[in-house]
């Protein structure tokens, strides 16, 4: 009986899907064909006998796109037409010569070539020179040489040019410029090609050694050897006398007399090279008298000492003949400026005041007096040397007398701030005496080193705000005269800051922020430190993440951008920079700091637990025992909390319980037709609670009354599984009012052509189920 009222309501099932179907086909195919009845614009009408619970329409449209490139304009390239690969120049050749010329092909207009490099680096060569032709892009190129050539200095250049093909870069060509070698003359000695001039003693033993002739040939591979030679002698009749050997020293074979013989000799000398080039020179002999013996002095050598600045006519010293001999006059052998000797009495005086510090080289004179007697015809020579003794008048100067220096913080220990030379104008005081005096702001942080001004100690920029980023201190030059005289020279040295440290970030790198925290609140605060002055100065921006979080440029705090979920995003990770300014003389020198930060989203109980399905049936019999499991919940929690369910209504407290997320029985059951009767559907609303949301499920338990054996209890939990059909369709689109009209007329003639299959299929269900409840009763009452 029981499966007699089961199979009753599965036709009844069936029979009411059966007509509720074939009333929606004729509906559709009533809208189908008044929708297609425009046969003119009719494309395609499509009727589909496959419905589900889900029907997704998509129509998809392509977009293509075609992009044409256009080619940029082709330009041909430049390019050299004869330039050789090597050039040979003389070196004789003079400047402002064109020593090359050439041609290149360019479509600019004003082609640009330059000579971009020559090695060895010599300045040799000019900008080159570019002229038109006749061709529209063949341009002549001349290349002028600027300098001088020596082929014993560089033998060969490597020349490289190049035809500007953009702002930065050329096409080059390389050729070579050989310096050929050109005798060159020989060179005399100056004073030899003027006239060199010698005294010989007329008492020289033959052979005399006159003159040595020095000359010198530039090109490397001539020798002057064995080309000396003399070409003219005046007088002509002493030709015979002199000769010149390969080394160019010039000697007579014969004694001078100067009584008997000439008294001077004029000879002319050429030097030539292997090639024939030559020069010339000339000697003047002068023959000197000698007498046997000479006019006595009283003293024939003399040390004087004065002082400097005793003005002039100042006397020196006297020279004296022998009294006996008379007509005696005195004078120097040759001139000496400073001095003037009294040509009858033999005094020598200062012809002007004497500085030494205007002309050093009076410290010591050694003065040729010559005494010379007219009735006897002899001479004397007496020596006179002078020391003039200097006097302590100038104080030390120094270079430079005052220091202003500016210097980065980074200057080493021990590097050189400059050098101080200090030296005294006076003769006798050269030695100098450096001191270096600090006060108190500037103390140990410069030394002295033989007269080098060096970094003491360091010159942090960091902790010299105190001193205003300026040190001053003092150097004392003493000099070693009697008294000593001193000068001084200021030193004020400005630090100027460098940026030497990188922005460091502080922690916390990490930071805690609740899922429920608003959009737009601060979340924390970052700090990043420098140790360059001014301290700390730094601008704060994202490197990565600056959609989801912002960040204070000045400040540091740390702003959120969007609404935070712990169930869907935990960590959010931020690369974050930190950019210091203003800390260095370059502003445009800065440091960077980067760190990596991390957000954790920190749990809040937001979501209420889902369960899936939130219904459950399940059949027992009324034999299981106590404490026996029925169902189980699918329940979860998106925050993770620990879930608890509990009965909230529907089901006496003495038939079930709730363990966790297990629904259990409690008591057995009890049927007794004269006794207890328990229900035998129960429809049970659980409340599952996450602490602080709830969520609801119903069970539905129908319990069959039972008497001896315990069947396996059956649960059931059915889960729909939508099914996603697409449909592409073609459709026509009439104006919305004809749709409307249409629609509306449809539904109602549908709604007529109904109402008749409505009433009857009501009347049918309502006997069919009060017969099938009358027959489940039954059957139950004949089972207990």
């Amino acid at each position: 009986m029981q499966l007699l009222s089961t199979s009753n309501r599965k036709n009844m099932h069936h029979c009411l899907c059966n007509k509720l179907c074939f009333l929606f086909c004729v509906f559709y195919v009533l809208l189908s064909c008044c929708t297609c009845l425009n046969v003119q614009t009719l494309i395609q009408c499509s009727i589909f006998e496959t419905f589900t619970v889900t029907t997704t329409t998509t129509i998809a449209t392509t977009t293509t796109t075609t992009t044409t490139t256009t080619p940029p304009p082709t330009t041909a390239s430049p390019e050299f037409v004869n330039l050789p690969d090597v050039l040979e120049v003389s070196e004789s050749t003079r400047p402002r010569k064109v020593i090359l010329e050439f041609q290149i092909r360019s479509a600019r207009a004003d082609p640009d070539i330059q000579i971009i490099s020559i090695t060895p680096d010599q300045p040799v060569l000019e900008h080159p020179i570019v002229n038109p032709t006749n061709g529209s892009d063949v341009f002549n190129v001349q290349i002028v040489l600027n300098g001088s050539l020596d082929y014993e200095t560089v033998s060969l250049l490597t020349v490289r040019v190049g035809i500007a093909i953009t702002p930065s870069g050329f096409m080059e060509r390389t050729f070579s410029l050989s310096i050929t070698d050109a005798n060159e003359p020989p060179q005399c000695e100056a004073q030899f090609q003027l006239g060199a001039v010698v005294q010989v003693p007329e008492d020289s033993s033959a052979p005399v050694r006159l003159y040595t002739v020095l000359a010198k040939d530039p090109d490397e591979n001539d020798t002057i050897t064995a080309c000396f030679s003399i070409y003219e002698v005046q007088p002509v009749s002493s030709s015979s006398q002199f000769h010149i050997n390969d080394q160019g020293s010039i000697t007579s074979n014969q004694r001078f007399n100067y009584q008997r013989g000439p008294r001077q000799f004029s000879l002319s000398v050429v030097v030539r090279d292997r090639q024939g080039s030559n020069c010339t020179g000339s000697l003047l002999i002068k023959v000197l008298k000698v007498h046997s013996e000479p006019l006595g002095l009283l003293l024939s050598s003399q040390n004087v000492t004065i002082w400097e600045n005793e003005g002039s006519e100042a006397i020196v010293a006297t020279v004296t003949a022998d009294r006996n001999v008379t007509d005696v006059l005195y004078t120097f052998v040759k001139p000496y400026p400073p001095f003037k000797i009294g040509r009858g009495d033999g005094v020598i005086r200062t012809s002007y005041n004497l500085d030494l510090e205007s002309d050093r080289t009076l410290r010591k004179n050694v003065l040729l007096v010559r005494a010379f007697s007219m009735s006897e015809d002899r001479s004397g020579t007496a020596t006179v040397t002078v020391h003039v003794q200097d006097v302590n008048e100038h104080a030390p100067l120094c270079d430079p007398p005052v220091i202003v220096l500016t210097v980065p913080e980074t200057t080493e220990v021990g590097g050189s701030l400059g050098r101080v030379r200090c030296f005294d104008v006076d003769v006798s005081n050269h030695n100098v005496t450096l001191t270096l005096v600090q006060n108190s702001l500037s103390l140990f942080k410069f030394r002295l080193k033989d007269g080098q001004l060096q970094v003491n100690n360091s010159l942090d920029y960091d902790v010299a705000d105190g001193t205003n980023f300026q040190y001053e201190a003092t150097i004392l030059a003493i000099d070693s005269g009697t008294p000593p005289l001193t000068s001084e020279v200021r030193v004020l040295v400005t630090v100027t800051p460098v940026n030497e440290f990188d922005p460091v970030f502080q922690a916390p790198l990490v930071i805690d922020v609740p899922e429920d925290r608003r959009r737009g609140s601060v979340i924390g605060s970052l700090r990043a430190t420098d140790q360059d002055w001014p301290f700390n100065a730094v601008r704060y921006s994202i490197l990565e993440g600056e959609g989801e979080f912002s960040l204070d440029p000045i400040g540091g705090q740390l702003y959120l951008g969007v609404d935070l979920d712990f169930e869907v995003q935990r960590q959010y990770e931020l690369r974050v920079k930190a950019v210091d300014f203003d800390q260095d003389v370059d502003k445009t020198k800065q440091r960077t700091g980067i760190a990596e930060i991390t957000v954790m989203v920190q749990n809040v109980n937001d979501n209420a637990p889902v369960c899936d399905p939130v219904s459950y049936e399940s059949r027992i019999f009324s034999t299981l025992a106590s404490n026996t499991a029925i169902l189980t919940l699918t329940c979860t929690d998106r925050d993770g909390d620990p879930l608890t369910a509990t009965i909230t209504s529907g089901a006496a407290v003495d038939r079930f319980e709730m363990r966790v997320l297990t629904l259990f029985s409690r008591n057995v059951f009890s049927f007794i037709p004269d006794g207890v009767y328990d229900d035998t559907y129960y429809e049970i609303t659980i409340s599952v609670s996450d602490g602080k949301h709830s969520t609801s499920v119903v069970a539905y338990i129908l319990v069959v009354p039972w008497t001896t054996t315990k069947p396996t209890t059956t649960t059931t939990t059915t889960t729909r599984k939508p099914e996603v059909v697409t449909v592409i369709n073609k459709f026509w689109d009439p104006a919305p009012w004809f749709v409307v009209a249409l629609t509306v007329t449809g539904a109602l003639v549908l709604l007529l052509l109904s109402l008749p299959l409505w009433i009857k299929l009501f009347r049918y269900t309502n006997t069919n189920t009060n017969t099938n409840t009358t027959h489940t009763l039954k059957g139950a009452m004949n089972i207990v």
